[in-house]
């Protein structure tokens, strides 16, 4: 029984353990810690430590037989990484960068989303499937670049101040790009304009009611909490807040990560800002490493056995495609040559948003298994040359 018991907490085990003790050794080799779960997560799927269990049964008793035990606490971590984001976006600091952030960033996304799905729809992909590899593949890490760039005291540089710029617009457009997502798979016989037209206003009038009942409740909630002087109350309402917002996006029809974000921007104004990142923050480093993690778990490393060459040469053409659009777009915006050069190998990798987007696309049957599987390998490989890039 006891035995029993103990299976019900391993794959939180799991992830504490990776947490505590394989993550701080890829720091030190200045290896971001997004890449370093994605590792763990490839490394304990049954593909290659379930495989390796068949002959020392020792193993067992860390590998992660059902992904579906953290898939709850995943999508909390991407919950709580949007509401991050949308504290970040104040209205002052979009207004100081708005020529690089709305300028570069928004050609960059449109630019290389529409190249993207150019391309795969050439290739024989249907204009759904197109569309969700471009909104996809179009994104950048900003988990792993800016992390670098700090490391590297190099925010503040012209470099710096670009990539942060294309970062900041695409974490803007994740919103959008979901919403694309979860229209494409409604199931209607309808006209397709006509379902878009009916979505939007639906989900028009669900931000709406979740931005009305923020701006009037949620400051008010706060002061009242914060009155008491007592943390774990404060904390408890911070989390309450983000939480009750992404289930009432989802009780709405929209995503979780949608209703986090609003929630976030709602509380960017207020004077508790610094406080609540300061609660959020952990929790969100550890929940999101349990997403990629999960994302880890599902990567077949079969597929790159199988076509090492069609995986590699498309994630160096995605890599080279995508730097020559920034490179071509910062040099148009003033980029120093250097500068737009740095941006270019920095932002021409995929990022960690390419994986919520084909997991919602996966669970709506958008993507045939074999796109999917080679989609997210072809983002691991990118993800993991970044380090590598800004050495450059």
């Amino acid at each position: 029984m006891a035995g029993e018991g103990i299976s019900h907490y391993k794959e939180f085990l799991i992830i504490l353990g990776a947490a505590g003790l394989v993550v701080p050794v890829f720091l030190r080799l200045g290896i971001s810690s997004v890449l370093a779960f994605l590792f763990v997560g490839v490394v304990l799927s049954p593909g290659i430590l379930g495989q390796l269990a068949m002959k020392v049964p020792l193993f067992e008793a860390i590998v992660i037989g059902d992904p579906e035990n953290i898939s709850a606490l995943a999508e909390l971590g991407v919950v709580f990484l949007l509401f991050l984001i949308g504290l970040e976006l104040s209205y002052e600091r979009l207004l100081t960068m708005r020529r690089l952030v709305f300028g570069l960033g928004g050609l960059q996304v449109i630019v290389t989303l529409a190249a993207v799905t150019g391309v795969t729809w050439s290739l024989g992909f249907g204009i759904e499937g197109a569309l969700i590899l471009g909104a996809a593949l179009s994104l950048s890490s900003t988990a792993v670049v800016v992390q670098l760039l700090s490391e590297q005291k190099r925010l503040g540089s012209q470099a710096g101040r670009a990539s942060f710029a294309i970062l900041l617009f695409q974490d803007i457009a994740v919103i959008p790009l979901l919403m694309l997502v979860a229209i494409l798979g409604r199931q209607s016989t309808g006209p397709v304009i006509l379902d878009i037209a009916i979505a939007l206003a639906q989900a028009a009038v669900a931000i709406g009611l979740i931005v009305v009942v923020g701006r009037y409740a949620l400051r008010p909630l706060l002061r009242h909490v914060a009155g008491t002087n007592s943390p774990d109350l404060f904390m408890a309402a911070v989390l309450l807040i983000a939480v009750g917002a992404a289930a009432a996006a989802t009780l709405a029809g929209l995503s979780m990560a949608l209703g986090a974000f609003i929630a976030g921007l709602m509380l960017a104004e207020t004077e508790y800002r610094r406080a609540i990142e300061a609660i959020i923050e952990p929790f969100k480093g550890l929940l999101l490493g349990a997403f990629f993690l999960l994302v880890g778990l599902g990567i077949d490393l079969n597929g790159l056995i199988d076509h090492p060459l069609r995986i590699a040469g498309a994630a160096l053409v995605l890599v080279v495609m995508k730097s020559t659009v920034i490179f071509l777009l910062a040099r148009a915006f003033g980029v120093s040559r250097g500068a737009a050069i740095e941006s270019a190998f920095l932002l021409g990798p995929c990022g960690e948003f390419a994986f919520v987007i084909l997991a919602s696309a996966a669970s709506l049957n958008l993507l045939v298994p074999e796109a999917n599987r080679d989609a997210l390998l072809i983002v691991t490989l990118t993800m993991m040359a970044i380090p590598f890039l800004a050495k450059l």
